[in-house]
């Protein structure tokens, strides 16, 4: 049974786009199901292996015993997989060095973060207003334990890393535009659109933060406003809102 924790696999699924690594693959990993609720099928793959072995099992593919049960089960030794390149990677490790999968998680996550950069320049009030629908029904909050600070002061008592702060550089180059679709929906069709807009983030991460914390709390609340969306461009949409009520008001602690 795998030992990485939850925060880190939320963390490398996002990273990954929430598809495999392997460009012959991209398979999406998130099953939509017909009855069920949707369900992450992703593995997070061990690129140098968790176990040992036994007389009677072999040592995990890639396995060192140099490596720290931290620095085993650590986003930098993981990499997103389907179960079946998972299985592949795995049962041919002759075939799968580490440093052939470090460099393909690497170019992996790259690409994803440029798609979700380029998807970012072509948003519109149409992108917006699919991921504003899904989001704008929170309860009404009180405004007791929160107040109106700058994001760097954010970014440092929330215990962001570099790579949220990446995601709010890029958020942040929409806020005029999110900001004009706010002001047109509220004049055009709901007043009471930027409150119910904000109410729903602040109930989400009152409710998350029960279980979750720094990036994982972040990265939770980014996959919350992508509202099922899979394609970079409403992916965005919905990180561009997030990131402007970011910036103007109370939705993340003080």
């Amino acid at each position: 049974m795998s030992s990485v924790t939850y925060p880190t696999k939320l963390f490398l699924a996002f990273k990954s786009g929430g598809i495999c690594a392997f460009k012959d693959c991209h398979a999406n990993l998130t099953s939509d199901g017909v009855v069920s609720s949707p369900a992450v099928i992703g593995e997070a793959a061990h690129i140098y292996g968790e176990n040992p072995g036994t007389e009677k099992r072999p040592a995990s593919a890639r396995y060192r015993n140099d490596m720290t049960e931290d620095e085993r089960n650590h986003y930098n030794n993981l990499i997103y997989l389907c179960p079946t390149c998972h299985t592949r990677v795995d049962k041919q490790e002759a075939d799968y060095s580490a440093d052939f999968l470090l460099s393909l998680k690497l170019e992996h996550e790259t690409w994803i973060a440029e798609q979700l950069d380029q998807g970012m320049s072509d948003i519109s009030f149409a992108e917006l207003t699919v991921a504003a629908n899904a989001l704008a029904s929170g309860k009404h909050t009180s405004n007791e334990d929160y107040q109106v600070i700058t994001p760097t002061e954010k970014i440092k008592k929330n215990a962001l890393s570099e790579s949220s702060k990446f995601y709010i550089s890029i958020g942040l180059s929409q806020s005029p535009t999110v900001e004009r679709f706010i002001a047109n929906m509220a004049m055009n069709f709901d007043v009471q659109f930027p409150e119910n807009l904000k109410n729903g983030f602040k109930t989400k991460y009152i409710e998350l933060k029960k279980n979750l914390s720094g990036d994982a709390l972040f990265i939770a609340m980014i996959n919350f406003a992508r509202a099922g969306k899979r394609d970079f461009k409403h992916q965005a949409a919905g990180l561009a809102i997030l990131i402007h009520l970011f910036h103007i008001c109370e939705v993340f602690e003080k």
